[in-house]
């Protein structure tokens, strides 16, 4: 179709009250990650790992996304298997958080990674990203 086809075809809908469905960048919202950090061996929520939910299950709520993904990591300290299991135990407890603020827990996405081969910021390892995707 041409574009002065196309551009007739518009106006002519747009005088009989249709409006062509095209989404505007601005209301698609951009994907966001938030991150929580842990104490070493303890998937225990410090208080503003709390607070850092409470903004995020708040922005769910509000933003509806279609998925949030609750990736766990782990400092390289210690055998993989506990590492894994330790980053289970933080996205659980994340998810049991999310969930007690009102989130659906239908839209989660649990991803334990575990330790990381990063040994440079084992601080920063031991995290939690909470990240929010929109559309399909």
């Amino acid at each position: 179709m041409t574009t002065v086809r196309m551009g007739f075809l518009v106006a002519i809908l747009a005088l009989a009250g249709c409006a062509m469905m095209k989404p505007k960048a601005a209301d698609v919202p951009m994907p966001r990650t938030y991150l929580l950090f842990f104490h070493q061996w303890s998937p225990a929520l410090t208080p503003e790992a709390k607070t850092i939910i409470d903004q995020a299950s708040a922005k769910i709520l509000e933003k509806k996304p279609s998925t949030v993904a609750v990736v766990g990591y782990t400092d390289n300290v210690g055998p993989a298997e506990d590492n894994k299991r330790l980053a289970e135990e933080r996205v659980q407890t994340v998810k049991k958080a999310m969930i007690a603020d009102g989130v659906d827990p239908k839209l989660f996405l649990s991803i334990p990674l575990g330790a990381t081969d990063d040994t440079a910021g084992m601080t920063g390892d031991r995290r939690i990203e909470i990240r929010l995707t929109y559309g399909n």
